[in-house]
């Protein structure tokens, strides 16, 4: 083999170098350099990572994903179709929690046994743990907005490089919120919804006042109703003359509105305090359409069959 080496000339070397240069070489270092760049491009060509956040509700979910658009990569850890309460928290949103820098939570969050057990189990120290202190139903559009400021504000001090670019998308975000809750006061007032009495649950109960209706009760989940407070409800919609009876999606059973209706004719209906909830309903947007659609056709089947 030696031999066939010292017979070639420092021609056939030279030829032989760059033949290897050209097909093996440089096809590896142009590969790598495009995985390298295309894996986490930046401004100037400079790797940029994403921050990890995880959400606590798809309230939160939603905002950050409209505040910080594809500066972050956001996952929503309680489905929204479910009490955040009573969820069982499995072992794969443990290990995005591990692997998040922050966890997003409402205050009514923080204690919760399911919260508290994944952020354990995850064992990751340099977690950043916010609580979004904002007071009322985040389905309601001025305390949307307030918690879309809220959050804005959080990500600034996650990111401070990027704090103006979130604030400024907040600002246009919060207008398009308020805008759009004009737009739904105007119909709920076109339906005369002032006069209509209903019950609901107490976790819809934020919505219901601001949607305009007269609630005379309001009832807790209805595995926490004995058969007195059921009475009760029954007698004070009766002597109201209330329309429906408003429950609670998350609140797990729906069926204390269906077992009420014969006694006091009220049209039972269910709505979301969570996008996503129902179907069709993954924005803010269509999920409060979706609420005031469904108490708008409860509120004419009433009509119909008592009014």
């Amino acid at each position: 083999m030696k031999s066939s080496w010292k017979s070639l000339s420092a021609i056939d070397l030279l030829a032989v170098a760059i033949v290897f240069y050209a097909f093996v070489l440089l096809p590896t270092v142009l590969i790598q350099g495009q995985v390298q760049t295309q894996a986490r491009p930046g401004p100037a060509g400079q790797a940029v990572a994403k921050i990890n956040i995880m959400a606590g509700s798809s309230l939160i979910g939603n905002i950050v994903q409209d505040v910080a658009g594809d500066k972050m990569e956001t996952r929503t850890l309680i489905p929204p179709g479910l009490c955040p309460g009573h969820y069982d928290i499995k072992p794969s949103d443990i290990e995005a929690l591990a692997n998040s820098k922050a966890l997003f939570i409402h205050d009514y969050q923080e204690y919760f046994k399911n919260i508290t057990g994944a952020v354990e189990a995850a064992e990751n120290p340099d977690l950043i743990i916010t609580v979004l202190n904002v007071t009322g139903n985040w389905m309601v559009p001025v305390v949307q907005a307030a918690a879309v400021d809220r959050i804005a504000q959080a990500l600034g001090k996650l990111d401070p490089e990027n704090a103006a670019y979130y604030e400024g998308k907040a600002a246009d975000r919060a207008q398009a919120i308020l805008d759009k809750g004009e737009e739904v006061e105007d119909r709920l007032s076109d339906a005369g919804v002032e006069d209509v009495k209903v019950i609901c649950a107490a976790m819809q109960e934020g919505f219901v006042e601001w949607a305009g209706f007269d609630i005379v009760a309001t009832f807790g989940r209805p595995e926490d109703l004995s058969t007195t407070d059921v009475a009760q409800l029954i007698t004070e919609a009766k002597d109201a003359g209330v329309a429906l009876v408003i429950d609670n999606l998350q609140s797990g059973s729906t069926t204390l509105g269906a077992s009420m209706e014969q006694d006091i004719e009220a049209i039972p209906v269910t709505i979301s305090n969570f996008p996503g909830g129902l179907e069709n309903t993954e924005t803010w947007e269509k999920a409060i359409d979706k609420n005031v659609d469904l108490l708008l056709e409860a509120l004419n089947e009433w009509e119909e069959q008592y009014g």
